[in-house]
């Protein structure tokens, strides 16, 4: 029997499994062939996740992604409506939203969250740490203090780094956990103003793969860096045409990646798909890190040429 699943439609067969708990069914024209169902492998059915900047853009997708493959989440986020909304969504789908109003970079906001979620969950199986901004370290080294700086660390680095200290109880009761830092594009490319930011992601590439190797082999963490991706934040690169033209041209896919680029990467690492990669950092930029060079300015100068 055919049954169609969502995100959006993803066709599988579903009759019984094989000795090794995969999936399995027979096509019709052949009863006596044991058939595969690739789909199961992303199934993220009856997983408990925790997704940290889940009000809009990239962490409400990945929210509602994950929802519509089975999986319950908490929603950690700035804005309650924001929250609300993605919550709502989630719960259309047939699954449980916690939502939780929070600060990433406050420890005590984070304990919070950690400690009432253990009321709800016994274990947790995935953990996104997603939330990040340049903050205020955002500008030229003459302009950025050191309270700025930290600033953006404390956002991007520290508060990933806490969470998932916090939260590493409850992955180890999981049978299987699997954490995902959303990183950037930025962590490698080269541009002004961004000496906080990039070291901030720099920073977590880094903690990926050390994290990889020390909760081995229970817990996978792996990192995903997008490129330039339609969001709210970027909203001003889509509005103005001048800008969304130089953009694109330093994207060899010639447009700007979509939140479901990122959500399926997530879905990818988060699912026993992904079950046998640990320590990476998938880059989802439309192809930006195959170009020669790191600098935006080199690249955009060799395309005019």
């Amino acid at each position: 029997m055919f049954l169609a699943r969502t995100l959006r439609s993803i066709v599988c067969v579903a009759q019984f499994t094989n000795p090794n708990g995969l999936l399995v069914g027979t096509l019709p024209h052949e009863r006596d062939k044991e058939v595969a169902v690739i789909s199961d492998y992303f199934s993220l059915q009856g997983k408990k996740a925790l997704i940290t900047g889940a009000g809009k853009g990239i962490g409400a997708r990945i929210a509602t992604a994950f929802a519509e493959m089975g999986a319950d989440v908490a929603l950690i986020a700035r804005t309650e409506s924001d929250l609300d909304a993605v919550a709502s969504e989630v719960r259309a789908l047939g699954r449980e939203a916690l939502t939780f109003v929070c600060d990433i970079t406050d420890e005590e906001s984070l304990d919070h969250v950690v400690s009432t979620l253990q009321t709800h969950w016994d274990s947790l199986d995935i953990l996104i740490n997603n939330a990040g901004a340049a903050g205020q370290g955002y500008g030229s080294l003459k302009k950025v203090t050191k309270a700025r700086f930290v600033n953006t660390l404390d956002i991007n680095l520290t508060s990933a780094y806490t969470l998932i200290h916090l939260a590493l109880p409850m992955l180890q009761r999981a049978p299987a956990a699997s954490i995902i830092n959303v990183s950037s594009a930025l962590a490698w490319m080269v541009d002004r103003n961004f000496a906080a930011y990039g070291a901030a992601k720099a920073g977590m590439d880094q903690m990926t793969r050390i994290l990889a190797y020390e909760l081995a082999p229970n817990i996978r963490v792996n990192g995903i860096a997008p490129g330039a991706i339609e969001t709210p934040s970027t909203a001003f690169i889509a509005e103005n045409e001048a800008v969304h033209k130089a953009t694109v041209r330093w994207i060899p896919q010639g447009r700007l990646g979509k939140p479901d680029d990122i959500a399926l990467a997530a879905l990818y690492l988060a699912s026993s798909a992904g079950g046998f990669v640990s320590g990476k950092i998938i880059e989802v930029d439309g192809g930006m890190a195959a170009l020669p060079g790191t600098a935006i300015e080199a690249r955009i100068a060799r395309l005019d040429g």
